[in-house]
């Protein structure tokens, strides 16, 4: 019982990790910048090691994937459990708390982006936050939540 939580809550990390990836780098399509999180990631992990050259994108990608599976795992066992809503509400609202907390902590303070990436383009907080509430929705919809 136990392996099959942990399994399917690292599923629903990928698949919700692979949505938030390919609508960030659709926004474009749709008007908003395109937010290429591995290259950054990878750049901010790994740009020290590779001295003057760019690292391999598959390595910002990883780490990305990483986080995913890491933010659906703490979404199953310890934030889920307290979200009163269907499993997709509950998923939506784990997404914004994880877009809010990366906008006000994360890319100002490690990014040096400003707040909600308010350095690159003046929309890419709302595409910032589309691609965290559907990285959110996904994990609602398919991972676990334990006590349930």
């Amino acid at each position: 019982m136990l392996l099959e939580f942990y399994i399917q809550s690292i599923i629903a990390g990928i698949l919700g990790t692979y949505v938030l990836l390919a609508l960030a780098v659709w926004n474009a399509k749709l008007g908003m910048p395109r937010l290429d999180f591995s290259a950054a990631m990878a750049n901010l992990t790994y740009g020290e090691s590779f001295e003057g050259s760019t690292p391999p994108y598959w390595a910002g990608m990883l780490v990305i994937y990483f986080n995913g599976v890491i933010f659906a795992l703490l979404y199953s066992s310890v934030v889920g459990p307290y979200l009163p809503f269907d499993p997709v509400i509950n998923g939506a609202i784990w997404g914004a708390i994880l877009w809010f907390v990366s906008g006000i902590f994360y890319v100002p303070f490690v990014l040096k982006e400003g707040f909600f990436l308010s350095h690159i383009h003046p929309m890419a907080w709302f595409a910032s936050g589309i691609v965290h509430g559907a990285y959110g929705i996904v994990v609602g919809w398919l991972a676990p939540v334990a006590g349930m």
